[in-house]
């Protein structure tokens, strides 16, 4: 046995969506939820597509798909025309709450405040190695441009990995050790997809997930 709820903006549909959301197709998609617990969606040929968000909180076309009660779903391209929603509101009694929605944030919240906490512990260790290896990174230098004591041979070769060491070690020590900018900035990015109002989709602060209410639309 399976439970089927279609969503669009036909009066038939299991989410209420505004009358002014053109991007939305009368029968736009279609949930179905079997007995042992499995939910899948399907795009009923919308004219502006059905998209799913991911674990980055980036909106994927899809046209069907397995997907859960927690899946945040858009119909229609990105745009104040699309509506976008959780899956759970197909089954939520009181259409006017977003406490399901809210909870769903606070353990989102505390997910990526470990994974901030471990990026933080990981710059700090390679912030430390780095400074170790810099007086190392030197001396090799300093062997290099004055040879070896007690080697006979100090030729034009030491020179030239003076030169080589001195500028391709700090390179080397950055790039394996140094902070990692770019996990920062995509941490942050996903942050900002995955924190929004689960009624008007701004994001939200730290303080309106704890409060469980949206400053700005008042959803709660």
């Amino acid at each position: 046995m399976a439970n089927e709820y279609m969503v669009g903006r036909s009066a038939s549909s299991a989410v209420k969506i505004p009358a002014d959301r053109v991007g939305v197709s009368s029968q736009h998609a279609r949930i179905t939820v079997r007995d042992n617990g499995e939910w899948k969606i399907e795009d009923l040929n919308s004219t502006n597509g059905l998209y799913v968000r991911d674990d980055k909180g980036i909106f994927q076309r899809v046209y069907s798909k397995t997907i859960d009660e927690n899946t945040v779903i858009r119909l229609g391209k990105e745009g104040h025309d699309s509506f976008t929603f959780m899956a759970h509101r197909i089954v939520e009694p009181d259409d006017s709450s977003y406490a399901y929605e809210f909870r769903r944030l606070k353990k989102k919240l505390k997910e990526l405040g470990e994974q901030d906490e471990a990026l933080e512990k990981k710059n700090s260790r390679n912030m430390k190695i780095v400074k170790a290896a810099s007086p190392i990174a030197l001396g090799l230098c300093v062997i290099a441009q004055y040879g070896i004591p007690g080697l006979k041979d100090k030729s034009d070769l030491n020179l030239w990995i003076s030169r080589i060491a001195m500028g391709v070690a700090p390179m080397v020590i950055g790039i394996f050790f140094g902070v990692d900018t770019h996990a920062m900035k995509m941490q942050k990015q996903k942050r900002q997809r995955l924190l929004t109002c689960p009624r008007c989709g701004y994001p939200l602060s730290e303080f309106d997930i704890h409060n469980m209410q949206c400053t700005r639309c008042k959803a709660k």
